[in-house]
């Protein structure tokens, strides 16, 4: 049976869940819009569409650490070893969709934007459940 006391929890919890995506969102839009100008450049450089991809997924993952540590996942045990391999496998992800995507669509520019996308949200899920979790209990 659902108490006011019970609902007002429910309702915390729920706000609480979405302040986080909301702060992972704003930190992502910040990452995003860095690491896409650092795509642009390189390609706007001459410089290989994949090349372009791996240099700026490298320097966001590391800005994205620190910022997802001090801004979304607060009160989370950080763990650096699985959230290096989080981002290898985002990495081969981001790849294959950005491989797929640029086959049907011909600028480099919009594949490589809809491949942040895809690989955003599938990023929250991962980083939520699997490298930035509840402290353990002392």
């Amino acid at each position: 049976m659902l108490t006011p006391d019970t609902g007002l929890t429910l309702l915390r919890d729920r706000l609480a869940r979405f302040g986080q995506l909301w702060a992972y969102v704003k930190v992502g839009v910040v990452n995003a819009g860095f690491g896409y100008a650092v795509f642009s450049f390189l390609i706007f450089l001459g410089v290989n569409l994949f090349a372009a991809q791996i240099v700026s997924h490298l320097a966001g993952m590391a800005f994205n650490y620190f910022m997802f540590r001090r801004f979304v996942f607060k009160n989370s045990r950080a763990a650096v070893v699985e959230y290096v391999a989080t981002y290898a496998v985002n990495y081969v992800l981001g790849l294959a969709i950005l491989a797929g995507l640029s086959r049907i669509i011909p600028s480099p520019y919009i594949s490589g934007f809809l491949t942040i996308g895809i690989v955003a949200a599938i990023n929250f899920v991962v980083l939520k459940f699997l490298v930035f979790t509840p402290p353990k209990p002392t």
